[in-house]
């Protein structure tokens, strides 16, 4: 109940505008590679790396990005991670390493993102969950146990994001999806919010 009362003025705000459909399935498949955790993703609060050095495995270490954005590293204390991508943060490394060790090669190495996304309404199981994968707005339905079978509107549901300062919205008729008469897919992104409306019952 907490988290739909803080999803409701954001529907509010969404009132008058043009729902949007996913176009093309190149479209969503270049979304899922966008999401697709590599060298180039930047870091975050939160993720956890290794920190892999060639001089000293002994030294290897997986850590986590803290809330001040920096991680401790060995010999040099903290680093600032958060905003740089893998590759930024060795190259950063290696230049504080370079007067310390007799072999100046360290790799930088994501092993799992605090990206999440979260589900509200009309399913089983509605909370926050992690985005350690590409996945679809049917997916995370999926992850939160499924539309609820006597209250869920799987033709409307909403997909609430925030791109570059404004806010988004996004509706799906997930209903075909399920029916097989839609093979499109919608790749989510961090902290997109899914919301399931319900049913409309006239009495």
């Amino acid at each position: 109940m907490v988290m739909l009362g803080m999803l409701l003025p954001w529907l509010a705000g969404c009132q008058g505008t043009k729902p949007v459909y996913p176009t093309s399935t190149a479209a969503a498949e270049a979304a899922a590679a966008s999401m697709t955790v590599n060298t180039s993703t930047p870091l975050r609060e939160g993720d956890v790396v290794k920190i892999t050095y060639e001089a000293d495995t002994n030294m290897n270490v997986s850590v986590k990005i803290q809330l001040d954005g920096n991680i401790s590293a060995a010999l040099i204390g903290d680093v600032k991670a958060a905003g740089k991508t893998p590759v930024e943060l060795q190259t950063d490394l290696m230049k504080r390493y370079e007067r310390l060790l007799k072999v100046n090669d360290i790799t930088v190495t994501l092993i799992s993102s605090a990206a999440s996304i979260y589900v509200t309404g009309a399913v089983l199981k509605p909370g926050r969950f992690a985005m350690d994968r590409p996945m679809t707005a049917l997916d995370a339905i999926m992850e939160a146990g499924g539309f609820d079978p006597t209250q869920a509107k799987p033709s409307a549901v909403m997909i609430l994001r925030v791109e570059n300062g404004q806010q988004q919205h996004y509706e799906l008729n997930l209903k075909r999806a399920l029916k097989g008469e839609d093979s499109s897919l919608f790749y989510l992104k961090p902290y997109d919010i899914v919301h399931v409306p319900e049913k409309t019952f006239n009495f």
